[in-house]
């Protein structure tokens, strides 16, 4: 039943942000610039999309250390891609448990190891994301509750990444210490907030190794840049190159921090009204922010359902198995204790 209430909020959230990005749309106008645009511009970006997949399998693969060597580096590569599939179908982020079942299941660390590098690969994104927003600040004329927004939340974020990194040299026995004091409150003190937090922990001992540190700095880099990138490629696709390379920056952090909301599978409707708020800081009409918008997430979500789908056929998966498969990592084993939900 809270599932159900999951998805269905969800929904109306999406559907509501939706309408907000589409409020006062001239549709004649939006199918004319649609229309109009350069479609030439998706084959770079295409290209531009599979070089991110790949350097996210490496940095998934490095945050696996030493487990990941077990694993070659095409399957993960499709094991991240089937799970932006499972992302773009079904909601609650079901493809993240996908990917810990799929990676779990081959590396000696089991399902736990897997979901832990995952856990931290997300937390990594976010941090991303928050530097590229303060190193915005000083260059763009942000609204003051986005800029003070931002700023906060990048605040929490690194203030959770430094208490995480005390807790790693403690291991499990720092935050059982510190659930003495976090597990009487409620809803952050649930045992799967523990069981995440602890995973988390667990993952965080990789970051200390001096070998492994520069690839993963690195290759977050390399993600976040290349998006960037992407984001650029499609305003050429739209003749808006008359903006600033910032402005696909900005479109970057705000459809990341967007992600943050219960939205439909895809985050239809959230990721449309962030990009449309950010172009506004630019001066860019409503209509032409919105179609660039649809066409950048509509051709995104269409080649990453594609080339998931093609994974599933390579490593030789059956979807149908793999729906049966996804609730394996919350089942009874210790290494499953915290899946993605």
């Amino acid at each position: 039943m809270k599932r159900r209430l999951r998805i269905l909020a969800g929904v109306a959230v999406s559907i509501l942000f939706l309408y907000l990005a589409a409020r006062g749309i001239d549709w004649a106008e939006l199918v004319a610039l649609i229309r109009a645009a350069n479609y030439a511009y998706l084959v770079p970006a295409f290209v531009l999309l599979i070089a991110i997949s790949w350097v996210r399998a490496v940095r998934w693969r490095l945050l696996m250390h030493p487990d990941g060597e077990h694993l070659p580096l095409a399957r993960v590569f499709w094991f991240v891609n089937i799970g932006y599939f499972f992302n773009n179908v079904f909601p609650a982020k079901l493809g993240e448990v996908v990917r810990g079942y799929l990676a779990g299941r081959i590396i000696p660390g089991g399902i736990g190891r897997a979901v832990s590098a995952l856990l931290l690969e997300r937390l990594l994104d976010v941090l991303s994301v928050v530097v590229l927003l303060i190193t915005l600040i000083p260059f763009v004329e942000l609204p003051s509750w986005a800029a003070t927004g931002g700023l906060l939340f990048g605040g929490a974020a690194v203030g959770g990444t430094v208490v995480l990194l005390v807790l790693s040299r403690f291991g499990d026995a720092g935050v059982a210490w510190l659930w003495r004091f976090v597990g009487r409150i409620p809803v952050v003190g649930h045992a799967k907030v523990r069981a995440a937090v602890e995973n988390l922990v667990r993952g965080f001992g990789v970051l200390t190794m001096r070998r492994i540190l520069p690839g993963v700095l690195l290759t977050s880099a390399l993600v976040w840049l290349g998006y960037a990138v992407f984001n650029y490629t499609i305003m050429a696709a739209f003749r808006m190159t008359y903006l600033p390379f910032a402005a696909a920056l900005l479109v970057l952090c705000a459809t990341g921090f967007s992600m943050v909301l219960p939205s439909s599978p895809g985050a239809m409707g959230v990721f449309e009204w962030a990009g449309v708020q950010a172009l506004a800081v630019y001066g860019v009409e409503q209509n032409l922010a919105f179609g660039y918008m649809v066409v950048l997430h509509l051709f995104t979500n269409i080649v990453l359902i594609v080339v998931g789908l093609l994974g599933l056929l390579v490593e030789g998966l059956s979807y149908a198995d793999l729906r049966g498969h996804v609730a394996m990592p919350s089942a009874a084993s210790s290494d499953s204790t915290a899946t993605p939900s």
